[in-house]
């Protein structure tokens, strides 16, 4: 996988109406034909849904402009650590 665009900054508003921060990662295999948008400092209360709208933000302003219409993309959420605990990822299904 090769490395597309890293920390990407970007705003989205949440379910509740407030506008959030977030950075996102893209890594790309092959020709372009799959790729792996990880997205990292989303809030952490309710973080699948945070997550749904951030990539809903995405996939309108941003990421029609990196990659191929016709590309298998993958979502991966960091959760930061808690206490005493290791960073964990959360794998967003693609129906959001």
């Amino acid at each position: 996988m090769q490395l597309l665009k890293r920390a990407h900054e970007f705003e989205y508003r949440d379910h509740r109406g407030v506008d959030q921060l977030g950075t996102a990662d893209v890594w790309v295999a092959g020709g372009g034909e799959r790729a792996v948008l990880v997205l990292r400092g989303l809030c952490v209360l309710d973080v699948l849904a945070h997550a749904q709208e951030a990539l809903s933000t995405l996939h309108v302003t941003w990421l029609p402009y990196l990659l191929r219409p016709d590309v298998h993309l993958e979502v991966l959420v960091l959760r930061p650590p808690g206490e005493a605990s290791k960073a964990r990822a959360l794998v967003l299904p693609l129906c959001a």
